[in-house]
């Protein structure tokens, strides 16, 4: 049997599996798509012009990828808060740290490394499977560590359902998924043909969420995927588009979205939505940045009146890449002594641009609120 956009062939206990036809979509109208395309390209290309005013881009950077390793896991029915994840990231290992929150510095650390690695290799198969490895490393047994990290999926899976009988969805079985794979790969590697790489962001995260190669992790990696291929392609500058905290707004559209494609061959609906949530995304980066730059100025402004010394302005920036940490941890970034670094926590305490987190000692820890505040979308 077969659509506009697959076959279904017959899998496990007398059920069809959808299997997607190879990229790229046929008969798909651009004209229909040109006014979402163009409200999502030029937020894109004000985003990069931001990025390229940033000193350090990372220090945006990173708290952006907390903010989408946070979103995109509570997607998924991983939850932790920022506070948590910045307290993990630090070193605070404890009682404290749930399992949780330990995947979900999974994922922002498959990320960063993701997106690392394409300075040497290009974004590939490979690319994924590194990242599934990191991201399924030291899972509690329910959440994945039962698969085999890094490998793709040996039986069949479905979505929507703990019976295959009741799934909404079943993608491809394990004989299909490495065909379907290979295809995707060459398409990710193909000359150009005129798809306009935004286009190609939301065929390309609709096919890997359908073939769903991995036994779990698959709607991480898929969003992960978009920031890995635009920033390959070059169409965003910077790593600082993430769509996570916007598709999570919009969860159930988002996913009855991909499957109109599967079953109706919708492509323009879910093109569409997928545009206006990249557009949506941007701007919203756009709004956080400017918050960020304009607060680091502010700090940087009053410690410069107050003539403080210039390891004080050090601090500032280093607290845009790190807001929680501990005097240690200043003091080894500065090169300074701990009673140097602790004297440089206490101004800052008494300046309100600091302020210890309960419950921490040995080491204690220091959050700066006003930066983690515009970080979590507050």
């Amino acid at each position: 049997m077969a659509s506009a956009t697959g076959s279904l062939v017959p899998t496990e206990r007398g059920q069809w599996a959808f299997v997607p036809h190879a990229l790229p979509p046929i008969n798909l109208d651009h004209a229909r798509l040109s006014r979402a395309l163009s409200e999502a390209a030029a937020a894109v290309g004000e985003l990069n012009g931001i990025g390229r005013t940033l000193p350090n881009p990372y220090l945006l950077i990173t708290p952006l990828q907390r903010r989408e390793a946070i979103s995109s896991s509570s997607m998924e029915g991983t939850y932790t808060t920022v506070d948590a994840l910045l307290l993990a990231e630090a070193g605070a290992n404890g009682e404290g740290t749930t399992s949780d929150t330990r995947e979900v510095l999974n994922y922002r650390r498959a990320l960063a490394r993701a997106i690392e690695s394409l300075a040497e290799l290009p974004l590939s198969l490979r690319t994924l499977r590194d990242a599934h490895r990191t991201l399924l490393s030291n899972v509690r047994r329910d959440r994945g560590a039962s698969v085999t990290p890094g490998e793709f999926k040996q039986h069949q899976n479905f979505i929507g359902a703990y019976q295959i009988e009741q799934a909404r969805f079943i993608p491809p079985p394990p004989a299909e998924t490495l065909s379907c794979l290979d295809a995707l790969e060459r398409y990710l590697h193909r000359e150009e043909d005129g798809i306009d790489i935004l286009i190609d962001a939301a065929l390309i995260h609709y096919q890997f969420e359908t073939i769903h190669p991995f036994a779990d992790g698959n709607g991480r990696l898929g969003r992960m995927l978009i920031i890995l291929h635009l920033f390959m392609r070059g169409k965003i500058a910077q790593p600082l588009l993430y769509l996570s905290p916007v598709f999570e707004a919009h969860k159930d559209e988002y996913i009855d979205r991909m499957y109109a494609v599967s079953r109706h061959g919708d492509w323009e609906g879910w093109i569409v939505f997928f545009l206006g949530v990249l557009r949506d995304a941007a701007r919203e980066t756009i709004a956080l940045a400017e918050r960020m730059i304009a607060l680091q100025g502010a700090y940087r402004t009053r410690l410069q009146q107050a003539r403080r010394s210039a390891g004080l302005l050090a601090i500032i920036d280093y607290l845009f890449e790190q807001p929680m940490l501990t005097i240690p941890m200043i003091a080894e970034r500065l090169g300074v002594t701990y009673r140097g670094a602790l004297k440089n926590v206490e101004f800052l305490v008494s300046e309100g641009v600091l302020s210890e987190v309960e419950g921490t000692s040995n080491p204690r820890y220091f959050a700066a609120r006003d930066i983690i505040e515009i970080t979590s979308g507050k």
